[in-house]
């Protein structure tokens, strides 16, 4: 979701017409966009906290869920995810989710 209005030019072959000099607003971040990451984050953040991890204090891209003596313990890095634990089956679970 974006925190602020963006609006674009109409893309080329997508030109609505008798509207050719109209600009279209965003209702949610598009791929290549500045604010694209943090609206990335914004929403994958929520879906970590949703499922029961904690953010790490010194590392804000650092995800720890703990159930017992099961540990998970996930990395965000851009766009992509590492992830590591200490029970293969919990972990064979998150990564189908």
């Amino acid at each position: 979701m974006l925190e602020e209005e963006i609006y674009v030019e109409q893309p080329q072959g997508f030109i609505n017409k008798g509207n050719e000099g109209k600009v279209l607003r965003l209702k949610k971040a598009l791929y290549g966009l500045k604010q694209d990451p943090r609206a990335w984050y914004s929403k994958i953040d929520q879906y970590f906290i949703d499922q029961g991890f904690r953010r790490s204090q010194s590392e804000p891209t650092l995800y720890i869920k703990s159930q017992g003596q099961y540990h998970l313990i996930v990395s965000l890095y851009v766009n992509d995810l590492i992830y590591t634990g200490n029970n293969l089956e919990k972990m064979k679970e998150f990564k189908e989710t």
